[in-house]
C-alpha cells in the first residue's frame, strides 16, 4: 500500500511531533490534513516549500498561539491551514512539452491527479501568471473545505465555528 501525500510531507519535513497534540485533542483535523495535502500535493510551490507544507506550519502556528492566548486551538488550526488557500490561483500549475502544454484548473480535479493523467514526457511547474478568476480568501478557503471536509465536519467548522469570519472577502 503506497505511503498517502500527507504521512511522505509529515515525515519528510518532522511535523509528526507539532501534529500530534492536535490530532489527539481534534481528531477530524487529521483527516482534513490529509484530505489537503492529497488534493494540493507535494510538488504545486508558490516560493521554495511545498504549498501544503507551509499551510501545515501555518496551521500550527495558529494552533500554539491559540492556545497561549487561551482562545479555541481547532479553530486557530483550521484558520491557519486554510489562510493560504487563496495561493492555489496566485499561479497557473501547468504541464509542459515543448511548445505543447494543459494547464490545471483549480478545483475541478486534485493537483496530484492532473499530474497522474499528464503523458510521458510532460514536466508540470507554476508559471508565474495569475489566474484570470479574481477570488477573495473567503470564498477558496470555502472551496477547498467544501471539495476537502466531510459534512459533518464542514458544518461544525464553517457554520457552528464561523471558521471563514477572518478572512478577507475581496
Amino acid at each position: 500500500m503506497p505511503i498517502s501525500l500527507f504521512r511522505q510531507l509529515v515525515k519528510e519535513y518532522k511535523l509528526s511531533p507539532k501534529l500530534a497534540p492536535m490530532f489527539g485533542a481534534y481528531p477530524e483535523l487529521s483527516d482534513v490534513c490529509t484530505q489537503i495535502v492529497d488534493f494540493t500535493g507535494v510538488n504545486f510551490r508558490i516560493r521554495v516549500e511545498p504549498l501544503a507544507k507551509e499551510m501545515l506550519v501555518d496551521a500550527i502556528a495558529g494552533y500554539r498561539a491559540a492556545r497561549k492566548a487561551n482562545r479555541p486551538p481547532n479553530i486557530a488550526f483550521l484558520q491557519g491551514l486554510l489562510a493560504r488557500s487563496h495561493e492555489l490561483y496566485a499561479s497557473r500549475y501547468a504541464a509542459f512539452k515543448g511548445e505543447k502544454y494543459e494547464v490545471w484548473a483549480p478545483f475541478l480535479e486534485s493537483i496530484p491527479a492532473f499530474e497522474e493523467r499528464q503523458k510521458p514526457g510532460y514536466v508540470c511547474r507554476n508559471v508565474a501568471e495569475a489566474c484570470p478568476d479574481v477570488v477573495s480568501q473567503r470564498s477558496v478557503a470555502f472551496q477547498l473545505a467544501a471539495r476537502v471536509m466531510n459534512g459533518h465536519t464542514f458544518h461544525l467548522y464553517f457554520e457552528d465555528y464561523h471558521v471563514a469570519d477572518h478572512f478577507a472577502d475581496c
